[in-house]
């Protein structure tokens, strides 16, 4: 899995035919071996185990994937400095584990399924909201907010996949359920990526990514932002029907 998803990745930071070539042989590697260490249907969202182990890769992927290229965003295009940058995000640590606290509450137990749709939804939201910055006319504090709502949403659902996990599992079988929940999680983070870099650099994100923040304005290009966010929102968003799985009947 690890030596697949590498060259995965690999194939994706260079956007010539030739890098086919390990992509194909990435995937070769990786199809076979992830689909024997998952449950049976995790990728056609079946009912039950296999869409909880599914939706913890579309939320951790879609929103991890996303959240390495705000503060790139905000250096290139907006100007801020790395640190003012990285505070953008800062709040999201307090909000995600005010999320993982609230989903934790034993008067929230019957609605947990709940709680992941609008966890899901707040997700897509926050990362749809993101590029909005790349209009001038916006103002940056608007990222620091959409994320921290973002961030809570990632405390219900994250934490909710792992309660929900085991009690849908037999005594035997948490352990090795446990492991495909952090399988989902580590290779949708490498895929989406993978994937996001790749659209990046398609769409002239490679000029903006060794741009100086002295010289942010002189290299704009919003469009491959948004080739970033708006599809990881589509993935967030599919993560909204998801949770509508999680019940075995």
């Amino acid at each position: 899995i690890s030596l697949g998803a590498g060259l995965l990745q690999y194939a994706a930071q260079d956007l010539r035919w030739l890098s086919l070539l390990p992509g194909a042989a990435g995937a070769a590697l990786l199809v076979p071996a992830v689909l024997g260490l998952l449950p049976r249907g995790t990728y056609r969202a079946a009912r039950g185990l296999p869409s909880v182990v599914l939706l913890r890769g579309v939320a951790a992927g879609s929103f991890i994937a996303a959240e390495s290229f705000v503060p790139l965003m905000l250096v290139t295009q907006r100007g801020l400095s790395p640190t003012l940058a990285g505070f953008s995000l800062a709040a999201g640590g307090v909000t995600w584990a005010l999320g993982s606290w609230v989903q934790s509450r034993p008067r929230m137990a019957p609605h947990r399924e709940r709680l992941m749709t609008l966890g899901m939804l707040l997700v897509a939201a926050s990362i749809a909201a993101t590029p909005s910055v790349l209009i001038d006319a916006v103002p940056v504090w608007t990222v620091a907010v959409a994320w921290a709502f973002g961030c809570f949403g990632m405390g219900l659902v994250i934490a909710s996949t792992s309660v929900l996990l085991l009690r849908l599992s037999a005594p035997e079988e948490a352990g090795a359920n446990s492991a495909a929940l952090q399988i989902s999680d580590a290779l949708s983070n490498v895929v989406l990526l993978a994937a996001g870099g790749a659209a990046f650099a398609a769409l002239g994100g490679g000029t903006v990514a060794h741009t100086t923040a002295t010289a942010a304005g002189s290299a704009s290009h919003p469009a491959a932002f948004a080739a970033v966010f708006l599809p990881m929102a589509g993935v967030a968003l599919a993560g909204v029907w998801v949770t509508r799985r999680l019940r075995s009947v």
